[in-house]
């Protein structure tokens, strides 16, 4: 609805579909909805487009949660390859999870800090409950870990590159957050460690899901 609402005086194609969008952007204010569909129209028009398509508005997601794309950027066929195989192992154990998202997007193109990005979609239930299972959590972090597996698989444990370190700075958020606030550890038990146990936890909304859908690496 409040996509609806600032997309009013933006020509958009016929084929945007806004369910999809506020699918990929759970947590948004009105006002961070407001700055991607400008976002999207300054893509469009930087191309000399008369509408708004899907393309315009997930390209300025990509740019408001990631970065900007590194056109000028040339990357060797080597890491092209080493990125390809990262996202994927993203991807793939995504798709085997019972309880995880949708992957949405893989891109090897570099943008900002990153040589590539896996974007999953959340289901609607999930979106609208903003509730998250043990499992699912669970999930989360092992998904966050297949860019490493699929790194170690293709070219051997000693060949591991760093590409994986925000993937395990997740992990290690989840992994944090499941023992010190969500009482999900049997040693721990169901209790609150340390001074972060207030109504909204880092695992609502936009706060778990950390700069968009996970993982991005």
């Amino acid at each position: 609805a409040i996509l609806k609402v600032h997309a009013k005086d933006k020509s958009l194609s016929p084929s945007v579909d806004l369910t999809a969008v506020a699918r990929q952007t759970p947590g948004m204010s009105g006002a961070d909805l407001a700055n991607l569909l400008n976002e999207g129209a300054i893509v469009a028009a930087r191309q000399n487009k008369t509408e708004v398509d899907q393309d315009d508005i997930a390209n300025a997601l990509e740019r408001i949660m990631i970065g900007l794309e590194k056109k000028d950027s040339v990357m060797s066929e080597k890491k092209r390859k080493l990125v390809a195989y990262h996202e994927a192992g993203h991807a793939i154990l995504g798709a085997l999870m019972s309880d995880f998202d949708v992957v949405a997007k893989i891109s090897i193109v570099p943008r900002g800090p990153t040589g590539g990005v896996t974007i999953f979609m959340p289901s609607e239930d999930r979106l609208n409950s903003g509730l998250y299972s043990k499992e699912f959590l669970q999930n989360r972090m092992c998904v966050a870990l297949g860019g490493r597996l699929a790194e170690e698989i293709i070219n051997g444990k000693d060949n591991a590159t760093t590409g994986a370190s925000n993937d395990f700075q997740q992990c290690t958020q989840v992994a944090s957050a499941m023992v010190t606030q969500l009482g999900m550890s049997e040693a721990v038990g169901q209790r609150v460690i340390g001074g972060n146990g207030g109504g909204s936890g880092p695992f609502m909304g936009r706060d778990f899901m950390g700069q968009g859908a996970p993982p991005v690496s």
